[in-house]
């Protein structure tokens, strides 16, 4: 699994980072960034977190794709 943030939808709301530390910091500016870009699906905690930075970014800028 890959997890990616678009800089150009990213608003700096923080969520990511909020609900998923283990896998997103913050940048300069404060907008997100992705700390562990690939995951395999069998890592529950990871692909857990993941999905809920999906759904709580209301900017729509956190991404999930299978490899």
């Amino acid at each position: 699994m890959k997890v990616s943030i678009d800089p150009r939808k990213c608003k700096a709301h923080g969520r990511c980072y909020s609900f998923a530390p283990e896998l997103f910091g913050q940048d300069a500016k404060g907008k997100g960034e992705v700390k562990v870009p690939e995951f395999s699906e069998d890592d529950g905690d990871v692909y857990r977190a993941a999905e809920i930075a999906v759904m709580m970014c209301p900017a729509d800028a956190v991404r999930v794709d299978e490899d």
